[in-house]
């Protein structure tokens, strides 16, 4: 009877214990606003006999998320690049590309093609730890792109849509930005605890997230991974190992993002077509950001 007794007063005197592991996760409502923007720097070093080859690829952007539908287990995002900025430079060949989307010159066709990405939307299904189960309308925003280009049916128009989809063909953007959403676990978790998720793609990572702390109002999250890239075109091919580390800071109530951080560093051989099979020792460096720059919510 004592025994019963004293463990009836310690569950009244610490209900904690029972509630310690939290939830984590999205909890959007249909309406809601996200503009996130996201900031990439990738440094690519090729050594070659006599000499070394770098390349320094700058992209910049905004894009806006609209929760258009909920249920109990997913969401229906619609998002769309209201901003992109490119700038590729060359150790050898100086500035390769330099171009603004959000502000076309009228002599600058491939600006003008740029501007197309802009403002399309793209649809989004999303699960509540983040997992990017499809994307759809990628094509749709690429078409649009072949059509302001103006190029005629042929190799150089073929050349140009292959190059789209490689980046923005709905399986690519569900790639690429599944790393800025799928950061949750399965579980409830309490700080310290860790767990594990994968990416795939050209950029495959095994993940190990750790829940360093809540408060009232954020989320920190950090994550380790083991990563590989590859690469398999006709032009080139690149295979590198490497390692990723990721920060998050996401807003308690709606599990969205405040900022991100990841940084990746990877090393192994690329192939170019006119070098026949000669391997290349490779290395590629790189860090993106997210930053929420604005939330609202609409009717």
């Amino acid at each position: 009877m004592e025994k019963t007794l004293y463990r009836l007063l310690f569950l009244i005197c610490f209900p904690g214990v029972l509630s310690a592991q939290n939830t984590l996760g999205y909890e959007l409502r249909k309406g809601d606003v996200f503009t996130i923007e996201q900031k990439a720097e990738q440094h690519i070093t090729q050594s070659l006999e006599d000499t070394s080859h770098e390349l320094t690829n700058r992209v910049s952007g905004v894009i806006q998320f609209q929760v258009m539908e909920q249920s109990d287990s997913t969401y229906l995002l619609e998002f769309m690049f209201n901003d992109l900025i490119f700038k590729i430079e060359s150790s050898l060949q100086g500035v390769l590309l330099d171009v603004h989307a959000g502000e076309p010159e009228a002599r600058d066709a491939q600006a003008a093609i740029f501007n197309a990405l802009l403002n399309t939307p793209v649809q989004m299904k999303l699960s509540r730890q983040g997992k990017i189960l499809e994307v759809v309308g990628g094509e749709q925003m690429i078409s649009k792109v072949l059509e302001k280009s103006g190029l005629p049916e042929g190799f150089s128009r073929n050349v140009l849509k292959k190059s789209l989809e490689q980046q923005y063909g709905s399986e690519a953007l569900a790639e690429s930005y599944e790393q800025m959403t799928y950061f949750y676990p399965g579980k409830p978790v309490d700080k310290n605890d860790q767990w594990a998720n994968r990416y795939k793609g050209k950029l495959e990572a095994e993940n190990t997230w750790t829940l360093d702390s809540l408060t009232a109002e954020r989320t920190y999250i950090s994550g380790k991974a083991n990563i590989l890239m590859t690469t398999d075109e006709p032009s080139n091919s690149m295979r590198l190992k490497g390692k990723q580390q990721t920060t998050v800071i996401a807003d308690r109530k709606t599990g969205f993002i405040r900022e991100m951080s990841v940084r990746s560093d990877a090393e192994g051989v690329s192939t170019a077509a006119q070098m026949g099979s000669v391997e290349i020792p490779t290395t590629i460096n790189s860090i993106v950001t997210y930053r929420l720059i604005a939330q609202k919510h609409v009717q």
